[in-house]
């Protein structure tokens, strides 16, 4: 669809753009605390919608219309009816000074150093397959839009995951301090969650409103009633609340959404906005799941991927710049992830495993702080771009694959 130089260089200036966006972010951080945190805050817990929800959903809704749903209503839920939960456990890491979900498991069950270093490598080996599958997004939708397929796979993932740890390194990782944050690259996350937002609002749109006259003639022309009615069984409604209480436990344990929803907090007060405005940013991804994915459905059929209907839709009508829209909402959604959970991760490595070690073998007179301080955040820095590699290896080691089967 797309010359390779046409992706790469749109691919190129989104990437700058990020680039200035952290660099502004934390060069006026002071008149951003002052104006617009609460806004930023909110927007930043939309990490939470990765690419699986810009296009796994869509492709995993085009054949089972329910299955989707606990993605977002477990986090909705626990918004609206456990805010005071959430509150709680905010209150308790802001006063105690926690830098991760490891911390404060610890901190409650008795500070106990061996259970935050297991829970550290649950969530290390656990979170692998995720960013893996962030990278092959990336790759993914590159590949899908491209005319000349001339670049590899390979080749197109180690780029994205050497572009996305010099990113991580250069805004997330500039202090070794228990109450650093991180204005620049939390300025940058919100930029991106609008831009996924957005980006899969107007496919939504476009699809319901301009390829049909509604949702709900998308939703009669692909006879979902019956389709709803063959899926909607007693198993399929167990497993849908076993994965709805699976969700919201993961919710408040991805090191990710506590990264952004605690560590990066500052103030108590300014959480009042997102349990307004984050239930709302779920809902849009939730309502137009399952109209694209019958649209893909009936449009495209096979000759694409399901999970690539949110990049080819607009095509249906040769609306080229909704489709690179799109492409860029999907980089959104993926590179924000890998960003902050290398972030979370290299933090909590360092903090639970690695720093206690350099502690207990360093001498303690004769120790040089200053330079003692460099080697530690030179370690975690190093951390980062080893939890970025590694997502890289095991994407490509993953099977080849569509996005929803592998997520």
């Amino acid at each position: 669809m797309f010359p390779n130089w046409q992706l790469v260089l749109l691919s190129l200036a989104y990437i700058g753009l990020l680039f200035l966006i952290a660099f502004l972010g934390d060069r006026y951080r002071h008149q951003l605390a002052r104006k617009g945190q609460s806004i930023i805050y909110a927007l930043t817990l939309g990490v939470y919608c990765t690419s699986w929800s810009f296009l796994g959903t869509t492709g995993q809704a085009s054949t089972s219309l329910l299955s989707h749903l606990p993605i977002y209503l477990g986090p909705i839920l626990l918004f609206v009816f456990a805010w005071p939960f959430i509150q709680r456990i905010i209150r308790v890491s802001l006063k105690l000074h926690l830098t991760s979900i490891a911390d404060l498991l610890a901190a409650r069950f008795g500070k106990s150093h061996n259970l935050a270093i297991m829970v550290t490598i649950v969530a290390l080996f656990g979170t692998m397959p995720y960013i893996a599958l962030q990278l092959k997004a990336m790759v993914y939708s590159f590949q899908q839009l491209q005319i000349d397929q001339s670049l590899n796979s390979w080749h197109i993932g180690l780029v994205v995951s050497l572009v996305l740890a010099v990113f991580t390194v250069l805004f997330g990782i500039r202090h070794i301090d228990v109450t650093e944050r991180h204005p620049g690259v939390m300025l940058a996350i919100a930029f991106e969650s609008l831009v996924k937002l957005f980006a899969f609002l107007a496919v939504g749109i476009f699809v319901c409103f301009v390829l049909y006259d509604s949702p709900a003639d998308i939703w009669q022309q692909a006879n979902a009633n019956d389709l709803l009615e063959q899926q909607f069984t007693l198993d399929n409604v167990t497993s849908m609340f076993a994965m709805l209480v699976i969700v919201m436990a993961g919710f408040l344990s991805l090191p990710r959404q506590f990264q952004v929803m605690v560590v990066e907090l500052k103030e108590q007060k300014d959480t009042w906005l997102s349990r307004r405005v984050f239930p709302l940013y779920l809902l849009v991804f939730a309502f137009f799941a399952a109209p694209l994915g019958l649209a893909g459905q009936m449009l495209l059929g096979n000759t694409v991927p399901s999970d690539t209907y949110v990049l080819f839709l607009p095509d249906v009508t040769n609306q080229t710049w909704l489709t690179l829209f799109a492409f860029l909402g999907a980089v959104s959604a993926a590179s924000s992830m890998v960003i902050i959970s290398s972030i979370a991760l290299s933090t909590m490595l360092s903090n639970e495993i690695l720093f206690p070690l350099l502690y207990r073998h360093q001498k303690v007179a004769q120790t040089d702080y200053d330079n003692f301080r460099k080697r530690l955040l030179n370690i975690r820095k190093f951390l980062a771009l080893f939890v970025i590699l590694l997502g890289y290896g095991v994407f490509l080691m993953a099977s080849p694959d569509t996005l929803s089967s592998l997520g």
